[in-house]
């Protein structure tokens, strides 16, 4: 499908369309964006799941931040996250884990501020961080992968804003990018009658949850995540499954069409 179809949401294609290798084991570091609604982790996990798929994700969050906040490096230091866990037999072992040539992370999704990327005084900021943080990613031998964020409600022309922000330091960087904003765009599109972002016209719901969540999974296993028979933990964390169905074909489409599979 031609993305000009879809309103020309974004301008500048990804020069890097994929991960190199298969990842297990992922850290998340954003902030409210990936947190609101217990997190997209557990979203992320559960999709995974109901595939046959594990994976083992890691959310370090801080409100309102950028990424010039987070310390990347250190989250990425041996014998810090990850380092130990507890059983889940019902006996809660405590269990200390031991990972090959230090190696911890196979992938690290950053997500900058909602407007960070495209604000005349902090885009320098971003573009600074993006690849500061890259380039510790890969010193460990984890691949990075940015992630798009949406616009807010009722500023539309933040999608294509902040596209073509993120993926020409995307680019810059050599690095994929989870396009979140455009699933956005799409689904909204697609299916207004679902609400994604909440009143304060920045946050997700918890269906604007589930796509980010089908996003990375689309974009971090290169599947579609259509299919998947897992709509939410909890009652009220969860989304339908007709809605489910629609965001999970809307999170497939953009990521394709945004990387040209």
């Amino acid at each position: 499908m031609d993305y000009q179809a879809y309103g020309n949401d974004y301008t500048i294609r990804p020069l890097v369309t994929g991960l190199k290798n298969p990842v297990k084991n992922i850290l998340l570091v954003g902030n409210s964006f990936m947190y609101f609604n217990c997190g997209v982790n557990p979203m992320l996990v559960g999709i995974a799941a109901s595939k046959g798929i594990k994976l083992v994700l890691t959310l370090v969050g801080i409100s309102g931040s950028s990424l010039y906040w987070h310390d990347v490096k250190s989250y990425l230091r041996p014998n810090g996250l990850r380092s130990y866990a507890f059983s889940s037999d019902g006996k809660n072992t405590l269990q200390f884990i031991q990972y090959p040539n230090g190696k911890i992370f196979d992938a690290v999704v950053l997500e900058d501020s909602s407007q960070g990327p495209i604000h005349p005084e902090l885009n320098k900021l971003f573009a600074q961080s993006v690849a500061r943080h890259s380039a510790d990613v890969r010193a460990t031998g984890a691949e990075p992968m940015l992630m798009m964020t949406w616009a807010y409600k009722g500023r539309p022309e933040m999608t294509r804003q902040l596209a073509d922000a993120i993926t020409k330091e995307a680019n810059k960087n050599r690095m994929p990018v989870a396009p979140c904003g455009l699933a956005f765009a799409r689904a909204q599109r697609e299916m207004p009658q679902v609400e994604l972002i909440r009143t304060d016209n920045r946050h997700p719901t918890v269906a604007g949850t589930y796509l980010e969540a089908c996003v990375f999974f689309a974009s971090l296993l290169r599947q579609t995540p259509e299919g998947s028979g897992f709509f939410g933990k909890y009652d009220d964390m969860s989304v339908d499954p007709e809605t489910g169905a629609g965001l999970q074909r809307a999170a497939w489409e953009a990521v394709c069409d945004f990387n040209g599979w």
